[in-house]
């Protein structure tokens, strides 16, 4: 077809819609469902035939009309859209590329933002889709288009990322809302491990900086599972269906073949649940920096619960080998219902999973496996679907021993087993007086809920399942009053009281201690503890000390500790605890009056410089009770001064109860060695990318780069929506004859001498060095529209240089002209070198 017949035809084709829009799926990972589509343009002419965008979009853009094509097509969607929502199927926000010419023609931020006004939508139902390569003509000028769509609540992707060689450039300026992952490295997936640790970490940057993903051009089920499992947000390719009409998508759903549309009400609950990725923890479970290891982390795992079951959602490699292992019998199991969960081993993991779900507090918890196996792991609620109430709660396994042993007790599973001494726990309303009875289990390691009742003071009216022995019921009755346990919390921090009870049918000593919660409600906690045998032997002060210290030490353990301070929240006096005899510039002592003062006040000593405002702004007294009161936790990583030396440490701090008292607890972790792996293998992977692209002599790009770069124009020309480029073949005439001459030392100057007078004229353009003296130029942008001047300035260069004795280099030329392979240009571009070369000889 001449190319004129669109340009001509272009407003007919408008008006009388030859050109119509087709739909492609985005498939949301954790859904299924379809969250987006993306439109693209068919010219259906009824004499010449169907055309597709690759084949009359080129020519349009060159006559700069296509903002006239992807005006029309934003109006297509939107009626599509009207259409849609008419006959009951839910509206998702669906894409457009726009192209470079579009906002040299009018105001497409404008037009836009008018059209989707005009339809009665939210502008967020359109989406625009600008490519690596628009944006990178003009970084500048195209930022403040993104800004301007953004800012009028249009969402902006960049299309094609990791095609050019400006992605990250890109990025640094550029916010998108979302990126599309190139399907040159989606085919790599399939591959070798290389491919998918490339991807993993595209996801996990655009993540970091704020951006969803789709991944381009998915075409398997392998593909499919892989970028499910490391957060990639949306799928996209011809693994779910080509661009079909809305006609066929109408017809699939009456057929019941069609994917489906997404409850825009569940939108942020998938999207959240999508974007985890069960590879992203800092920690491997080994040392090893050998880049097979990449996949060998922490198992993690996925359940989505409701009232009646927990759901199997996904999970990642190392967790399908670990459940192959400890839970053999379950390896199927895609769902765990409720009503099936007997006690015994596992039923204390099983019930901390359904609790965080229901209250969305993370937790850390310790278990023991039928088989003897001690396993810790993490818990932690990540969505909650708004329409069904579905809770989806992420597992991590931090620990579990390889062989079973009743050895390897932890701190959890510790505090479980000491909570058997209770004989009842309460948990009472001081508002209203109802109240909610546990039991400890100790066939599960739990604390098993019993039952809920009124009036828990009032001993005439109440229900409480204990029997007081009849001597003591008078002073009982005098001693537990809801008056007078208020009281001692407020003046003690604690409720205590030792009196007897009927157990057994024999009088029993018991301690029944109360405390108040760290929540806001007016709640206390009320345990009855059988402590007979320490009141008979006089040994209460005794066993307080003794389990002060059993908690000190299993504490120490819990992490690498440089320094811990416990300070009083009241009067801010302090005391240090020194594990390892460690000193540093802060010049704290071992006890001293007001902790924050004296921490803040020799800070710029003992606080790495570069890090010091950082530290002064986080911690301060205000800011870090607030962090602990809102989550139960203050953080902050940073680099002190340690025996002298800059160390990555870890400052965490929490608040707990001392004898009644409350105190705040602040520990020092090393996380020194942790830090400096993590930042060596980031410069590592990225020194070896760039070197196996970078030819050693000239730092030009190497034969390697072009073969790459060959590929991605192959694909472009397979999908016949290609780039206009041209191939541009040099040769240094007379290598050889230095070489011989004066050595190779002075050929290889000479070499250098030639590259940097082919990169001087084609500054716009990427060098390759494919041979000894042999160099390709892909000519795109400026340089392929200025090419006969480069290639005369080219010619005029070797003129001067023949005279004067110096380089001279034989150029041949070809431009792609719809041909079937880049090799084709290539060979044309050759032929045209050597052509010159031996006119250069004469």
């Amino acid at each position: 077809m001449d190319k004129s017949y669109f340009i001509d035809n272009l407003d007919r084709a408008i008006k009388e819609e030859w050109i119509k829009a087709y739909h492609q799926p985005l498939v949301r990972a954790a859904s299924g469902k379809v969250s987006d589509e993306e439109a693209y343009s068919r010219w259906t002419d009824p004499q010449m035939g169907t055309f597709t965008a690759s084949e009359f979009v080129p020519a349009l853009d060159e006559a700069k009309l296509t903002y006239k094509l992807d005006l029309y097509m934003v109006e297509r969607v939107l009626k599509k859209m009207k259409e849609q929502s008419e006959q009951g199927y839910y509206v998702v926000s669906e894409s457009i590329n726009l192209a470079a010419s579009d906002f040299e023609c009018c105001d497409m931020v404008s037009e836009i933002t008018a059209l989707i006004d005009s339809y009665g939508f939210t502008r967020d139902k359109i989406s625009i889709e600008i490519s690596e390569r628009t944006m990178s003509l003009d970084i500048d000028r195209m930022k403040k288009v993104v800004d301007r769509f953004r800012a009028g609540g249009v969402k902006v992707w960049m299309d094609d990322y990791g095609s050019g060689y400006a992605s990250m450039l890109i990025l640094l300026k550029v916010h998108f809302d979302l990126l599309k992952i190139d399907k040159i490295f989606i085919e790599e997936i399939d591959k070798s491990d290389a491919g998918k640790i490339i991807v993993t970490e595209l996801v996990k940057t655009a993540l970091a900086l704020g951006m969803d993903t789709v991944a381009e051009g998915v075409e398997t089920k392998t593909q499919v599972d892989f970028l499910k499992e490391i957060g990639c947000v949306k799928l996209q390719g011809n693994y779910y269906t080509r661009p079909i009409s809305f006609a066929d998508i109408v017809d699939r759903n009456i057929r019941g073949i069609q994917i489906g549309f997404e409850n825009p009400a569940e939108a942020g609950y998938f999207e959240t649940l999508g974007r985890i990725n069960l590879y992203d923890l800092a920690a491997s479970k080994t040392d090893e920096k050998d880049l097979n290891k990449y996949f060998d982390t922490i198992p993690m795992v996925i359940f989505a619960l409701d009232d009646k079951k927990a759901t199997f959602v996904r999970c990642n490699r190392s967790y399908r080998r670990f459940a192959l292992d400890y839970f053999p019998d379950g390896k199927n199991r895609k769902e765990i219902f409720y009503d099936t969960v007997s006690k015994g081993p596992g039923n204390y993991s099983y019930n901390a999973i359904r609790q965080c779900a229901k209250n969305g507090e993370r937790v850390i918890i310790d278990d023991i496996t039928a088989s003897g196996h001690t396993i810790q792991m993490f818990i932690r609620r990540v969505a909650v679907n708004p329409v069904t109430g579905v809770a989806a709660v992420a597992v991590a396994i931090l620990s579990a021993s390889d062989i079973a042993s009743n050895e390897g007790l932890t701190y959890n599973y510790v505090a479980r087993a000491l909570s058997e001494d209770y004989i009842k726990l309460y948990f009472v309303d001081l508002d209203t007086e109802t109240f909610a009875e546990y039991t400890p289990d100790g066939d599960s390691r739990d604390i098993t809920f019993e039952r809920l009742g009124n009036d828990y003071f009032d001993l005439e009216k109440n229900t409480i399942d204990f029997e007081i022995y009849p001597e003591d019921v008078e002073n009982f009755k005098a001693e537990f009053t809801k008056d007078n346990f208020i009281k001692q919390i407020r003046e003690n921090g604690l409720f205590s009281m030792v009196t007897r009870m009927m157990l057994g049918g024999a009088p029993t000593y018991v301690s029944i201690k109360g405390v108040k919660t760290k929540d806001a409600a007016n709640h206390v906690i009320i345990g009855i503890n059988n402590v007979d045998n320490q009141i008979k032997s006089r040994e209460i002060v005794e066993r307080a000390k003794e389990e002060s210290i059993v908690y000190s030490r299993i504490g120490a353990l819990t992490g690498n500790f440089i320094f811990i301070f416990t300070i009083d929240p009241r009067t801010q006096e302090y005391y240090m605890y020194n594990p390892g005899g460690n000193s540093t510039d802060l010049n704290i002592e071992s006890e001293g009056k007001d902790f924050f003062v004296d921490v803040i006040k020799n800070a710029d000593k003992g606080i790495y410089h570069e890090d010091l405002d950082a530290f002064l702004t986080a911690f301060t007294k205000v800011n870090v009770y607030e962090q602990i009161l809102k989550t139960g936790m203050f953080e902050n990583e940073h680099r002190a001064i340690i025996n002298g030396e800059p160390k990555y440490v870890q400052l965490r701090a929490t608040l707990t109860m001392e004898d009644g008292e409350e105190k705040l607890i602040v520990g020092i972790f090393d996380i020194d060695e942790k830090i400096r792996r993590e930042q060596e293998y980031a410069i590592s992977l990225n020194a070896a990318e760039v070197k196996a692209n970078l030819d050693e002599l000239t730092g030009v790009k190497n034969k390697h780069a072009y073969v790459e770069m060959e590929k991605i124009l192959n694909t472009r020309i397979e999908e016949k929506y290609t780039p206009s480029f041209a191939i541009c073949v040099f040769d240094l005439n007379g290598l050889k004859e230095i070489n011989d001459t004066y050595g190779h030392q002075e050929g290889d100057r000479f070499i250098k001498h030639g590259c940097d007078t082919i990169c001087r004229i084609f500054k716009h353009s990427p060098a390759y060095r494919v041979g000894g003296d042999e160099f390709v130029v892909i000519a795109q942008g400026y340089d392929y529209l200025n090419i006969d001047a480069l290639m005369l300035k080219m010619r005029k260069h070797n003129m001067r240089n023949k005279q004067k004795g110096d380089v001279v280099i034989a150029a041949g030329m070809s431009r792609f002209k719809g041909n079937e392979t880049v090799a084709d240009v290539f060979k044309r571009a050759d032929e045209e070198m050597y052509r010159n070369k031996k006119e250069l000889k004469k």
